[in-house]
């Protein structure tokens, strides 16, 4: 896997940047299509499903069930018409 220097991917930004759309296409298509891409998209995900399973075993994800979302989306609306009743009371300028 190559590692790039944060002023080398800059000048490789900028570089980009300066290409006319159908190369930024091409590059863009080349860089996603590449083994490396695709091998460091995979252990990202795997990352991320490892945390999650973490997570997940240790409790901190909480199940909801229909009375539990129907809560939560009374108390967003509530707190909406709260905030937008204070917002009438006392308009910014």
């Amino acid at each position: 896997m190559i590692i790039f220097s944060y002023e080398r991917r800059g000048k490789i930004k900028g570089a980009a940047a300066e290409l006319n759309p159908g190369e930024q296409f091409e590059l863009f298509r080349w860089r996603v299509e590449s083994d490396t891409f695709n091998q460091r998209h995979l252990a990202a995900l795997k990352r991320e499903v490892a945390m999650g399973v973490e997570d997940l075993e240790r409790g901190r994800f909480q199940t909801y069930v229909d009375a539990n979302v129907m809560r939560l989306a009374e108390d967003v609306g509530r707190s909406g018409r709260e905030r937008l009743a204070k917002a009438r009371k006392n308009p910014k300028a």
